[in-house]
């Protein structure tokens, strides 16, 4: 009885994931929300949610965050204006107090971008354009802006690339930064704060994205790949996959394991799955 009752727990936590919470822990959940992006930082009751998903996500989102009890967002952070990162931004805004909307230092072109920043303005949410040394706290977590490469030529190297650190764990977010953008992070960014227990991907697993370079850099034990089930790009690219491999690292991918929780000590991170 007492084995099965083991079992039961266990089967429980892993089911659970992310959504049981931790107060003194720092949960880091990356959904899957299809071909997009949405990552929910939280540690006791501060949260930071990187990037919304697109539309089709919607209902995901939304019951994400109400499943893991939470009411208000501190920062909600847009790497870049692409859909499938800030299709349900203007969602989140409306249904949850948000303490601050940070973005890219570069216009949108898509109208529904631009939806975006009215409804923060008539909710009375202060915006913030990122820029390198921009530092937050979460918490007892720091959230540093490493590198925003202003001037880039494409809007996925113009995206905001984020370290999140909390006691001796880190996490890094590069949005969709491809060549040119993570050449400018290697260059600016001191070696020390490359280094991360979990990188997340760039660019949904692209080829053009996640180098062999930045992976010797930053050192992960973990690589995160958001990208959606049998999508019509092909990611993760077969090159980036023999990279991971090459790196000795583990990869956990949404289109194959739901939702990803890395899950925080301050010493060690953990990993659950929903799949």
């Amino acid at each position: 009885m007492r084995k099965f009752c083991l079992l039961l727990l266990i089967g429980i936590l892993l089911l659970t994931g992310c959504q049981r919470h931790e107060p003194h822990a720092l949960t880091v959940t990356v959904a899957d929300v299809g071909q997009g992006d949405c990552t929910v930082v939280r540690l006791g009751e501060a949260v930071l949610v990187i990037d919304t998903g697109d539309p089709t996500a919607r209902e995901k989102v939304h019951a994400l965050l109400r499943t893991q009890g939470i009411e208000r967002i501190d920062y909600l952070l847009l790497t870049h204006p692409h859909e499938d990162h800030y299709g349900n931004a203007r969602m989140l805004l409306q249904s949850f107090a948000v303490g601050m909307l940070i973005l890219p230092p570069v216009a949108g072109e898509e109208a529904a971008y631009d939806y975006v920043t009215e409804a923060a303005t008539a909710r009375g949410v202060p915006l913030h354009y990122a820029a390198a040394g921009d530092r937050f706290a979460l918490g007892d977590a720091a959230l540093e802006v490493l590198a925003v490469l202003e001037g880039a030529a494409a809007l996925n190297d113009a995206g905001v690339m984020l370290r999140v650190s909390f006691g001796e764990t880190a996490f890094l977010f590069t949005g969709d930064g491809e060549a040119a953008a993570e050449a400018h992070l290697l260059a600016t960014v001191p070696p020390e704060k490359l280094k991360c227990d979990l990188l997340k991907a760039g660019h949904h697993g692209s080829e053009t994205s996640t180098s062999a370079a930045l992976l010797a850099a930053a050192a992960p034990t973990y690589v995160a790949v958001s990208c959606g089930k049998d999508n019509e790009y092909g990611f993760p690219h077969a090159a980036l996959n023999e990279r991971l491999a090459a790196a000795g690292v583990t990869v956990h991918r949404t289109d194959l394991q739901g939702d990803i929780c890395y899950t925080s000590d301050g010493t060690a991170v953990r990993v659950t799955t929903k799949k």
